[in-house]
C-alpha cells in the first residue's frame, strides 16, 4: 500500500473504498446486517465506496455494489453458505470481481466461508484487514450444538484454504470451545486491526489479537420513526386494543433467553392480566417456542418490515431482554430511542453495552424477571426515569460517530500494514 501519508492523500479527498464481507444478509435480519448496513449506508453519504459480499438468496432486492455469491440452506436459523471453496476458476473469478472494486481495504465481519473469502482477499490483494468480532460464537456453537467433528472439519479446511498450518490442539479446553478457539487464529491472527461493538465481548471470549490492535467501536443506531396511526394499526392487527404491551425483537430462539422470558411471563400475566407479551422475530425451532407458549396472550409475530417493527416499538411500555449471548444488542438502543423501558438480566451488557448501565438490570430468573417487568408497568414515575436515561445513553452513539470512527480505525489499520506507527482517534481497548 506505501506509506501512510501516500494512503492518506490518495483515499481522503476521493474517499476511502472498503470491501465488507458477511456470510449474514438479506432478507434475514439481526444485528450484524443492522450493523453493517448502517455503516455502509453511512459511509456513501460521507462521499466513501463500499462493496457488500454476501451470499445469494432468491429474496433479495437489488442493491448497487452488491456482490452475490452461490449460496445454499444451512439448516441452522435460515442462514445461507456459499460452498466455493477458494480456489479454481469461481475462486478467481470472485477475487477479480473483489479486485476490480480497487478497495482499500477489506473488512470482514462474519467467521463463515465468505468472511474467510474476505481474509483471503486481503492477503492476496495486499490489502488492510480489519475484523468485527460480532458475534459470542462459543455460545451460539453450544446452543445450536454445532456438531464438533463439523466445526473440527471447518478448522482443517480454513487452515487448508490460507495455506497455513492448524493451531495447536489443547486437551484443557472443551471441543467446542477449543474449535472456535482455533478458527479465530486462522481468521483474525493476521488482522491489523479487530473491532469489537462492546468491552462485553471480551469479558466472554479471548482473541488471538495484541490489545493494541483492538478497538471498541458501539455501532450507531438511528431512530425509527413511525406514526400514531401506523402503532394503531400494529396493535389492530395484532388484537392488542389499548392493553400495556411488553415487547421483544429479536430471533425468537433459545440463544435469545426466550425460554427465560415465558416462564417469567405468567407471573406478569397473574399480577397484571391486562398485559401482552408481543415476540417480534423470526422464529426457527417452532415446536420448541410452541412447547412453552402456556398463556393465550402472548404474541408471535414473526419477522416484520422496518416500519412495522418500528410501530412495534411505538406500542410497547416496556422492552423485556432476557439474553445472556448478546454482545451488543441494538434492539436495546432502539427502544430505548423510541422511549420504551428496557429491563435486561446481563450484567455484563448492561454495564458495558450501548446503554452504559441505564435501564433496569434483574437477575436471569423468572421471578427477579418478571418483578423487573411488572416495576415498570406498574411505576410511571420509575419507568420514565429509565426511559430519559436509556435514551441519552442511547443517542450517543449515531450512525456519524460510527462511520467516522470507523475510518480511522481502518487508516490505522493501513498505517499499520504499511509497517509505520497510526496516528488514532478510534479507541483502543484497554
Amino acid at each position: 500500500m506505501g506509506e501512510t501519508g501516500t494512503w492518506r492523500r490518495r483515499c481522503e479527498p476521493a474517499g476511502v473504498r472498503v470491501a465488507n464481507f458477511t456470510d449474514t444478509y438479506l432478507p434475514r435480519r439481526d444485528g450484524v446486517i443492522t450493523s453493517l448496513r448502517t455503516l455502509v449506508a453511512e459511509l456513501r453519504a460521507q462521499g466513501h465506496a463500499a462493496l457488500t459480499v454476501v451470499p445469494r438468496h432468491p429474496d433479495q432486492c437489488p442493491e448497487i455494489d452488491l456482490l452475490r455469491l452461490r449460496a445454499v440452506p444451512c439448516g441452522v436459523a435460515d442462514l445461507r453458505l456459499s460452498p466455493w471453496l477458494l480456489r479454481g476458476a469461481a475462486a478467481d473469478r470472485t477475487l477479480a470481481a473483489v479486485a476490480g472494486h480497487a478497495p482499500d481495504v477489506i473488512h470482514v465481519h462474519t467467521p463463515g466461508p465468505v468472511g474467510l473469502l474476505g481474509v483471503l482477499a486481503a492477503k492476496r490483494l495486499g490489502l488492510p484487514l480489519v475484523q468485527t468480532y460480532h458475534t459470542d460464537l462459543y455460545a451460539y456453537a453450544e446452543a445450536y450444538h454445532f456438531p464438533v467433528r463439523a466445526l473440527r472439519a471447518g478448522v482443517r479446511l480454513y487452515a487448508r484454504r490460507l495455506g497455513v498450518s492448524r493451531p495447536p490442539v489443547r486437551k484443557d479446553v472443551a471441543p467446542r470451545r477449543l474449535a472456535v478457539d482455533r478458527a479465530n487464529v486462522l481468521l483474525l491472527g493476521d488482522a491489523d486491526a479487530v473491532v469489537v461493538p462492546t468491552r462485553a465481548v471480551l469479558d466472554r471470549t479471548t482473541l488471538p489479537v495484541p490489545p493494541e490492535r483492538i478497538f471498541l467501536v458501539p455501532t450507531g443506531v438511528a431512530p425509527r420513526p413511525t406514526t400514531p396511526e401506523a402503532v394503531g394499526a400494529f396493535r389492530s392487527r395484532y388484537g392488542l386494543g389499548d392493553e400495556p404491551v411488553v415487547l421483544f425483537v429479536g430471533r425468537v430462539n433459545r440463544e435469545k433467553g426466550i425460554d427465560l422470558l415465558l416462564s417469567a411471563w405468567p407471573r406478569v400475566q397473574a399480577a397484571c392480566p391486562r398485559a401482552r407479551l408481543v415476540l417480534v422475530g423470526a422464529v426457527f425451532e417452532p415446536r420448541w417456542l410452541a412447547s412453552l407458549l402456556t398463556t393465550p396472550d402472548v404474541v408471535v409475530t414473526g419477522q416484520l418490515k422496518p416500519d412495522d417493527v418500528a410501530a412495534a416499538y411505538g406500542a410497547a411500555q416496556v422492552f423485556a431482554f432476557p439474553s445472556r449471548t448478546d454482545t451488543q444488542a441494538l434492539v436495546l438502543q432502539e427502544a430505548a430511542l423510541a422511549g420504551v423501558a428496557p429491563v435486561l438480566v446481563d450484567q455484563v451488557l448492561h454495564c458495558h453495552g450501548p446503554l452504559g448501565g441505564a435501564g433496569l438490570l434483574t437477575e436471569p430468573s423468572p421471578f427477579d424477571l418478571a418483578t423487573g417487568i411488572l416495576r415498570l408497568l406498574t411505576d410511571p414515575v420509575e419507568a420514565a426515569r429509565i426511559r430519559a436515561e436509556a435514551a441519552v445513553q442511547a443517542s450517543r452513539h449515531s450512525p456519524a460517530r460510527y462511520a467516522a470512527t470507523m475510518l480511522d480505525v481502518y487508516r490505522g489499520a493501513a498505517a499499520r500494514r504499511a509497517g509505520s506507527v497510526a496516528v488514532r482517534v478510534a479507541t483502543p481497548v484497554p
